[in-house]
């Protein structure tokens, strides 16, 4: 995974679709990746801007949402401290869901039962969550919304064959 410091300048990198093979257990997508504007640009300062873009390879209209570089560092942040905590609070969890697993449970005693389903709620969020935050956050970089730009003017999502490097 390569970090880049967000900085007071963007880059996108846009992607459009060269090839796609499909074999029995992978399939393999070569794509032709350009970054855009070049040298980059200056980050809008005052609140988020939408970029219009040209894809180089096949030419069709493109535009981006851009952040603010205070808005993206506060999102990256945000999105590290929630996936440690999500992370640390499996430290917490799994040695009482083993305390808890190995008591024996009176046979009306519904209480016991719903505090080991909720610890195992709790685990398996922070063992899936915490991670996925803290791999989503080395990615953000304030560069977000790729819509394609129709002949009469109108964004949509559908943007086949191309993607956000």
């Amino acid at each position: 995974m390569v970090r880049f410091p967000i900085t007071d300048r963007y880059l996108v990198g846009l992607g459009c679709r060269v090839s796609v093979e499909a074999g029995l257990t992978v399939t393999r997508v070569d794509w032709s990746v350009a970054h855009l504007p070049e040298g980059g640009s200056a980050r809008p300062t005052d609140g988020d801007r939408e970029i219009a873009l040209i894809c180089p390879r096949c030419r069709r209209s493109f535009s981006v949402h851009v952040e603010t570089a205070t808005k993206a560092r506060v999102k990256r942040l945000v999105q590290r401290v929630v996936g440690w905590l999500m992370v640390l609070s499996l430290l917490a969890t799994i040695p009482l869901l083993v305390q808890l697993g190995g008591r024996t449970v009176e046979e009306g005693d519904d209480q016991a039962v719903d505090n080991i389903g909720l610890l195992l709620g709790l685990a398996a969020a922070g063992l899936v969550v915490g991670p996925s935050l803290l791999f989503s956050a080395g990615m953000h970089d304030g560069v977000k919304r790729l819509r394609l730009v129709r002949a009469d003017g109108r964004r949509t999502r559908w943007v086949r064959g191309h993607r956000l490097f």
